[in-house]
């Protein structure tokens, strides 16, 4: 069984590097019959392009991460219920641009990603922190908890690529690159509860947790298009890409309480440094355009994307030790993209 699976795979490979290396622009607009112009033939009369794109995203952030847990009693009965953070749907932008060559038409793409989330739960009654730091000062249960997270997800990617087609609407482009970045995430704790010491004063405490992750290492991939009719000068396709990075990573893990009496407790998890994976796919449709005697190029593609970074989340918890919870990041991405 393995080594049909290993046939296929050479054969697939084959094709691929044939396609590459082998096409020639002649060749690839003979394909195209019926009036499709070839989008990855470069016009005769101008030698290079340059292409520049922006990215519209409204993504939404999934990670398991518990900041506390409440207690409830009653008679005969006890009630425990973790306290999760739950995210909602926000903005954010790419940009970039790219150079397409005229020697055997490769094309090399730079991108910048910026994604920022805010989220905020409170919870009341016997309050437990998940994190250690609050847990070691000995004052809990808490009357009342409030959280706030923030999520700062900055990225720049490059690649190196070559369109061409495997059949009469299909045309694929397998590339290689790099990735690299950060992203920081901070939770803002803050409690209260009756000062039994001082009558009529509120006992408050505030407890801050970061998880901040750097790194960069290779990343390859495969965009595909497929046609699916055109009218004049617009050309309709259904558009799919999946990509993945292996990247060198740390992260800067800390916990630090402090309380209105100056008590402080801070629990330095220090640096660590390991491998970070991070799988992307995006599945949409795309509208394009040859305008200016064909020798410019719009387009317009809409798309659901998604990002899968494992074991981003590192931070120490009481409930389960080290959280290696992944974040995903899904969503609307809206891609306009000119060259001339």
């Amino acid at each position: 069984m393995r080594s049909i699976y290993l046939q296929i795979a050479v054969v697939l490979l084959m094709s691929i590097g044939k396609n590459i290396y082998a096409n020639s622009p002649e060749t690839q607009t003979q394909r195209m019959d019926g009036g499709l112009p070839n989008l990855s033939d470069r016009p005769k009369t101008q030698n290079k392009t340059i292409d520049i794109f922006a990215s519209a995203l409204y993504w939404y952030t999934s990670e398991t991460v518990y900041w506390g847990f409440t207690l409830k009693t009653g008679q005969n009965v006890e009630q425990n219920h973790f306290q999760a953070i739950s995210f909602d749907w926000d903005p954010g932008f790419r940009v970039g641009f790219g150079y397409n060559m005229h020697h055997d038409q490769w094309d090399t793409q730079f991108a910048y990603t910026r994604f920022q989330t805010d989220t905020s739960d409170h919870a009341s009654g016997s309050v437990t922190s998940a994190f250690l730091a609050a847990r070691l000062v000995g004052i809990e249960p808490f009357d009342t908890g409030k959280v706030n997270f923030n999520l700062n997800y900055n990225m720049f990617d490059w690649d190196l690529g070559r369109s061409f087609f495997v059949s009469k609407f299909l045309s694929l482009r397998p590339f290689i690159g790099a990735k690299a970045g950060w992203i920081n995430q901070k939770i803002r704790l803050k409690y209260t509860t009756p000062n039994f010491v001082l009558p009529g004063i509120t006992y408050t405490a505030e407890e801050n947790v970061k998880n901040n992750f750097r790194g960069g290492g290779p990343q390859g991939g495969l965009d595909g298009k497929w046609i699916l009719g055109n009218i004049d000068r617009h050309i309709f396709s259904l558009l799919g890409n999946f990509s993945g990075a292996l990247m060198w990573g740390n992260w800067t893990v800390a916990d630090k309480f402090v309380d209105v009496l100056g008590t402080q407790t801070s629990v330095p998890m220090g640096g660590r440094n390991f491998g970070a994976i991070m799988f992307q796919a995006l599945l949409g449709f795309g509208w394009d355009f040859n305008f200016d005697k064909n020798r410019s190029h719009f387009s317009l593609n809409v798309g659901y994307e998604i990002q899968d970074w494992l074991n981003q989340f590192q931070v120490f918890t009481n409930f389960a030790g080290t959280a290696n919870s992944d974040l995903i990041l899904q969503g609307l991405t809206v891609d306009l993209r000119c060259d001339f």
